[in-house]
């Protein structure tokens, strides 16, 4: 008991009403003996958090890659990086789908949830305001869920850089360079299959007059938000292709690629984005100075909810049990590299973060006097499902936290996990 206590004082705790909620859950754990790791879905469900990316959008800057394409990228009818109509549709199908999988937290469908049950937070940008909007029309419609965000140019809850903390330029660049052994330019070898697809597909080989992708260089440098290091040229631009590639798939166009592209073939170009985001954003200094604050809160809310009282650094009321963060595929590459997750969505490519995705934490509490614990899921909608706009029926699979004992992880063991992998430096109020 004393050692778990000194354990729990030694965390960087933001608040005193933080470290009372701490000491709680530990006493709680040590008069309840060892926690519930195969406890059933029916234990005790408190609190759902869900981090999610937006839905289907437009391309955002669609003139930037019509040079490394023969023929004119596809137009789109929506303004650049807008939540598109077949978007909004899968992401209020996804709302339904939360409040059928959550009936335990949210009451039954044909009723409006419990008053002050449900907190939605969603980023500034349109297409995050907009999914936010859609998932609250699937989940309880007209039942004026009001949509939240902040006030200004920016979130901090999102975008905390710069104005949360100092980047170590120096550190920041050498986690790029470092993962790739100081040369970015053998990326092009070791994925010479992808680009050379990537290449068939943009219609990009000799004697065509545009610029063959793969011989751009790949540069890296401290551009980022508060000097965060981040890649340029010629694996940028692939992850781009292959992301609009995927926008295209996933919004239901006739000919994806131009009729070059389909699933399998865009599989393989996906590769390409999800290397991409994990060198840039889920590196382990880029996802500790820019996803700490957020992943701080998450933490708080879910101590919110495993003592039952309000704690101070979130903005979540403490009676609410289903949270909806609507953020960016940004916010999930960097916890999964901040925490060590990793995930497959069947059907998908390995770690991609494709629209609507979302990480879930699930806190339970059970009523047996049992310890409280935090299970964590990835749900996505299948890239086929979304292509016939037909996602009433997301996927969803486990997703193991380093440094737990098993999928169920005790809620005190969540909480040091999370408070040794996030960097105080980079951490503000709510």
């Amino acid at each position: 008991m004393i050692a778990k206590v000194r354990r729990l004082l030694e965390i960087d705790t933001l608040s005193v009403s933080r470290l009372v909620a701490l000491l709680a859950v530990a006493l709680l754990s040590c008069s309840a003996g060892p926690a519930l790791a195969d406890a059933p879905q029916s234990s005790g469900l408190r609190m759902v958090i869900v981090l999610s990316r937006h839905g289907v959008r437009s391309p955002t800057h669609p003139a930037e890659l019509q040079a490394y394409a023969r023929q004119a990228w596809p137009s789109w009818p929506d303004h650049p990086g807008n939540l598109t109509g077949r978007g909004a549709l899968l992401m209020r199908q996804y709302g339904a789908y939360y409040r059928r999988e959550y009936a335990g937290v949210l009451g039954a469908a044909n009723a409006c949830p419990p008053s002050g049950a449900v907190f939605v937070w969603a980023d500034l940008d349109q297409r995050t305001r907009a999914t936010a909007d859609a998932i609250v029309q699937g989940l309880a419609p007209g039942c004026g869920i009001a949509v939240h965000h902040a006030s200004g140019d920016a979130d901090p809850l999102f975008d905390p850089l710069p104005g949360i903390g100092v980047v170590n330029k120096a550190a920041s660049l050498a986690s790029i360079e470092g993962a790739v052994g100081g040369n970015l330019s053998g990326l092009t070898d070791a994925y010479a299959a992808q680009f050379a697809a990537m290449e068939r597909v943009l219609g990009c080989v000799a004697p065509a007059s545009c610029k063959p992708i793969s011989r751009v260089p790949t540069t890296v440098a401290n551009d980022g938000d508060g000097g965060l290091a981040t890649i340029s040229g010629g694996l940028d631009m692939a992850a781009d292709v292959a992301e609009n590639l995927l926008l295209e798939y996933t919004d239901g166009h006739a000919d994806v690629g131009w009729g070059r592209v389909d699933r399998g073939r865009l599989l393989e170009l996906l590769q390409l984005h999800v290397l991409t985001k994990r060198l840039e954003e889920g590196n382990r200094y880029t996802a500790r100075a820019h996803s700490s604050n957020i992943m701080a809160h998450i933490l708080q809310t879910l101590e919110e909810g495993a003592g039952g009282t309000a704690v101070a650094g979130t903005r979540v009321p403490p009676q609410s049990r289903f949270v909806f963060l609507s953020g960016h595929d940004t916010q999930l590459a960097e916890i999964a590299g901040l925490l060590g997750l990793s995930w497959l969505i069947p059907g998908d490519q390995f770690n991609d973060t494709p629209p609507g995705s979302a990480l879930i934490f699930e806190l339970y509490t059970p009523d047996a006097g049992g310890s409280p614990f935090v299970r964590t899921f990835f749900t996505s909608q299948s890239l086929d499902a979304m292509r016939a706009g037909a996602g009433e029926n997301p996927l969803r699979v486990p997703v193991y936290v380093p440094g737990c004992p098993s999928l169920d992880c005790p809620f005190a063991t969540f909480t040091r996990v999370v408070d040794e992998a996030i960097d105080p430096a980079f951490v503000a109020p709510w």
